[in-house]
């Protein structure tokens, strides 16, 4: 007699292979991995080596900028790895954040003694002072601010207004370690002040 099956024994046993076996477990909740083709890699690292690339997080009114810098690991592989950010207030104008001093801070001079100009505010590109001595403004000022490190950063600034509640409002100027260490100092900061921010 013939056999009028539609699928030979072969078959039969795979399609019986298939509904016998048990389905995949389901995969963990995916976790924040960056999975890029070499093509994007080379691209994030090119840009990374000319200081073309940025990562950006928003956090309230707030922006941190980050520049991913390229460096080598122990075994010799390029990788990519974020320096300290600058902080931006975000409104009807950016501006760099300002950091509030309670109390009142007073710039150092070269000896180390307190000089009559106190900052109220202070960021990475200015700050609001008070002057407690009876006298005109300086239109212009190279002092110390103590940052709790090994030696105070040394400010330069340059005097743009006087505000309306008298404040003296100075635009700063600094050389790369001098910014380096107050960016460090600002980011430390906001850290204490908004830990909610920073936690992972």
């Amino acid at each position: 007699m013939q056999d009028s099956s539609l699928l030979t024994p072969l078959e039969m046993e795979f399609i019986q292979q298939l509904t016998e076996s048990t389905p995949a477990p389901a995969e963990p909740d995916p976790v924040l991995q960056v999975d890029a083709a070499r093509q994007t890699a080379e691209l994030l690292a090119s840009c990374a080596a000319k200081e073309q690339l940025t990562i950006e997080a928003h956090i309230d009114n707030q922006r941190l900028t980050f520049t991913p810098h390229l460096v080598t690991d122990a075994q010799n592989k390029p990788h990519l790895e974020l320096g300290v950010p600058q902080i931006f207030e975000e409104g009807s104008f950016h501006r760099s954040w300002r950091l509030p001093l309670d109390p009142p801070q007073p710039l150092l001079r070269r000896d180390g003694q307190p000089s009559s100009l106190v900052v109220h505010e202070l960021s990475l590109s200015g700050l609001l002072m008070a002057q407690t001595a009876k006298a005109s403004p300086p239109q212009r000022f190279s002092l110390g601010l103590d940052i709790e490190d090994v030696e105070p950063v040394i400010l330069q600034g340059s005097l743009v207004r006087i505000t309306d509640d008298g404040l003296l409002a100075y635009e700063l100027t600094l050389d790369e370690d001098s910014s380096e260490r107050l960016q460090n100092h600002l980011y430390q900061q906001h850290r204490k002040r908004y830990p909610q921010a920073h936690s992972l």
